[in-house]
């Protein structure tokens, strides 16, 4: 069934209309043949309920109409009844009650179950042993801890970027120097001694992982102010969990963040650079007023990446105890000895958490018209 090449997705015939609308059927049939409850306003016995069941079937009819002349008719399909223009157009308005049938029972079955269920388990005093509304019951009784969890998070992320995008300025500065014939001796060696600290440091951080970092700066952070008069309590005020990881975040991030920058000055014209210094520019003048900039707008989709991989990465500070998604997990799994269904609220919660950063990201981009081509990924 050839489509039109023109008109918007609910106006143009698809090949494959038959075979995605008894897909769709078949799912609303199984969902209109589950348990209903209190909520639901479509069942078996009443009109709606029915006339979305009518609905399925006749269009299941139907495709089974369309493959018994495919197969009968299986050289000289394009030649039959069915592919008529008339016949085609035919079947794309029949997908359309199919369609609303489906999304009615996916609020009856989906939406309005959902909702049940949440009523149901605040008046719980105890887990229940069903899967989804374990779930629920959960996420309700440790809300709190979820929630103080997820701003941790999200500021964690969203500090530790910062930080790192202003320390990674810096390193791509040093990064970049290269010793020149008009400097003497001791410039050279400096912006030797720069560039190969930067590379250094790159190297280590993109070659150990962040749970591991994040041991080495906790620990070494408080073995240093142990050195003092300060008592754990004192120290624990100073060098808190929330800093030590928010330095590890920054620490580990500056390193993909120097490689992200770095590729969006190479990305930038060179002759852009020849006219700035032909201008009279210094080269200091030239990176900050001219390379520098444009550097910065072409890594923008880049460093938005790496705000919605320190999301996910941050995870790994549970083992250092910061109360972030994943500490607050863990502990309300401690609390109920269940793990399997606080675990995927966990992975249902970073999804949002991830979806909301790269729609906000995806708008940012377009305000700012940076390009996504060219530049490489911070990880």
């Amino acid at each position: 069934m050839k489509h039109q090449s023109g008109g918007s997705f609910l106006t143009r015939d698809y090949r494959y209309v038959y075979l995605g609308g008894s897909l769709v059927a078949l799912l609303g049939l199984s969902l209109l043949h589950s348990d209903a409850h209190s909520y639901s306003f479509l069942t078996l016995s009443n009109g709606p309920g029915i006339l979305c069941s009518v609905i399925f079937w006749a269009f299941l009819a139907l495709s089974a109409a369309a493959l018994a002349v495919k197969l009968t008719h299986w050289k000289n399909y394009a030649e039959t009844l069915m592919k008529r223009p008339s016949v085609v157009r035919a079947s794309r308005w029949a997908s359309y009650p199919v369609a609303v049938a489906f999304i009615l029972v996916l609020i009856d079955r989906g939406l309005l179950r959902l909702v049940y269920t949440i009523q149901l388990c605040t008046g719980l005093e105890k887990n229940p042993q069903s899967f989804g509304s374990s779930m629920i019951y959960m996420s309700l009784k440790g809300k709190d801890m979820l929630l103080t969890g997820i701003w941790t998070t999200v500021r964690i992320a969203l500090l530790g970027t910062g930080i790192a995008f202003i320390l990674a300025i810096f390193m791509v500065f040093l990064r970049i120097q290269e010793p020149d014939k008009r400097d003497n001796d001791a410039v050279k060696a400096l912006k030797w001694i720069a560039s190969h600290f930067a590379r250094f440091y790159v190297f280590v951080i993109r070659g150990t992982p962040m749970m591991v970092q994040a041991l080495i700066f906790y620990y070494f952070g408080f073995n240093l102010f142990k050195r003092t008069s300060m008592t754990v309590t004192e120290i624990n005020h100073v060098w808190s969990f929330f800093i030590s990881g928010l330095c590890t975040v920054s620490l580990n991030s500056t390193a993909y963040l120097t490689e992200v920058l770095r590729g969006g000055i190479l990305a930038v014209d060179r002759g852009q650079t020849e006219a700035a210094r032909s201008l009279g520019m210094t080269n200091w003048q030239t990176m900050l007023r001219v390379v520098f900039p444009q550097a910065v707008k072409n890594s923008i989709p880049a460093i938005g990446n790496e705000f919605i991989i320190n999301i996910k990465d941050s995870s790994v500070l549970s083992v250092i105890g910061v109360m972030d998604l994943m500490y607050a997990t863990k502990s309300v799994s401690g609390i109920y000895f269940r793990s399997l269904e606080i675990y995927c609220v966990a992975a249902i919660l970073y999804l949002i958490l991830t979806w909301l950063s790269s729609l906000l990201l995806r708008y940012l981009g377009k305000k700012l018209d940076t390009p996504v081509k060219g530049i490489p990924s911070s990880n």
